[in-house]
């Protein structure tokens, strides 16, 4: 549903609402797996497959069937709202985005395998699925653009100054642990336990546990997400990347032939805050993939894990160097006849 209003001396203001639900949608099932038996052992205690949970290949051992399949659960709302206004020679306009979308699985590979791994499972069942935010999209977004035209030499040359801005909420990853600790046959979709304190202490960690269980700690409430969902499991995709902005510049040089053709010379930079200050305009990203696995962990049937936690992991979140983060040069030449 959209609506246009005009109002005062030539602004337009625009409500767009839109809704989806999700008929058939997609999921990837291990029919390998039947419902979990077995607890895990410590802190965090799960749901996890036993052997006898898992369907055995002909030479022995665990195997997995990967099944595309169908949900109805998962839908999406976005709200849009828009001013903008036209003047001789000037334009100028400002949008605001909101977006809240969920489903069962936000499918990013094009191998069953791959889109089973790498979709966070729900933690009582590998093959249940559950509604949770999708990977897919910012949830808050501000864009704005502004352009004027300055016209002289007795409407032979012009030149036009536009500005494009856009400031959003990153984008969702989960925490996962690296390694398989519910025996389901992926070692990435299994969302993390975020343990207290007191808690850490009770677990094993290989190395030098002390120094591993204060770094790990320290992870834990450095980060807003982590340290306010202690002693709870880790949702899928509930995590957000940090707000990002950037400016983009372009100048349009034209010039009037006497034959009535013309020639344009254009000059493009993008993200120019990063030109003028090299700290300007970068992004921050926790993951590239959506997944976050800041713990591994290793398992002996009926034994509690053994986690490992890297000392140097200081921060959720890192200065991302990539051209998003890079301002670019471009230049453009045009001939109208």
């Amino acid at each position: 549903m959209g609506i246009d209003k005009k109002f005062g001396s030539g602004w337009t203001a625009t409500v767009d609402l839109l809704y989806t639900k999700d008929i058939n949608a997609q999921m990837t099932r291990n029919y390998g797996l039947i419902k979990p038996t077995g607890t895990l052992v410590g802190p965090g205690a799960r749901p996890i497959y036993l052997s006898s949970d898992r369907a055995q290949g002909p030479f022995g051992g665990a195997t997995n069937a990967y099944v595309f399949t169908n949900t109805n659960i998962g839908y999406s709302f976005n709200a849009s709202f828009q001013v903008q206004k036209s003047w001789k020679d000037m334009t100028f306009m400002m949008a605001y985005n909101y977006l809240d979308a969920k489903d069962a699985a936000s499918i990013d590979a094009e191998i069953s395998s791959d889109a089973y791994d790498r979709n966070p499972a729900n933690v009582n069942n590998t093959n249940v699925e559950v509604l949770q935010p999708s990977l897919y999209g910012n949830k808050h977004r501000v864009i704005g653009a502004f352009s004027k035209k300055f016209t002289y030499a007795e409407d032979r040359m012009a030149t036009t100054i536009s500005l494009f801005t856009e400031y959003a909420q990153g984008g969702r990853y989960s925490f996962t642990y690296a390694g398989d600790i519910n025996n389901d046959g992926s070692g990435l979709n299994d969302l993390i336990y975020i343990p207290t304190d007191s808690e850490i202490d009770q677990m094993k960690f290989s190395g030098v546990e002390s120094e591993q269980k204060a770094a790990f700690k320290a992870y834990i409430q450095q980060d807003k997400y982590l340290s306010a969902n202690r002693g709870k499991f880790a949702e899928k995709y509930a995590s957000l990347s940090p707000w990002f902005n950037h400016w983009d510049l372009r100048i349009l040089q034209d010039y009037k032939l006497t034959n009535g053709n013309k020639i344009q010379f254009s000059i493009d930079i993008l993200n120019v805050g990063n030109l003028l200050n090299s700290s300007w305009g970068v992004r921050q990203y926790a993951t590239y993939t959506g997944l976050v696995q800041p713990i591994a962990v290793t398992t002996t049937p009926g034994a509690a894990p053994t986690y490992t936690f890297d000392l140097s992991q200081k921060n959720t979140h890192f200065d991302d160097f990539n051209l998003p983060s890079r301002w670019q040069l471009q230049f453009g030449l045009r001939y109208s006849f």
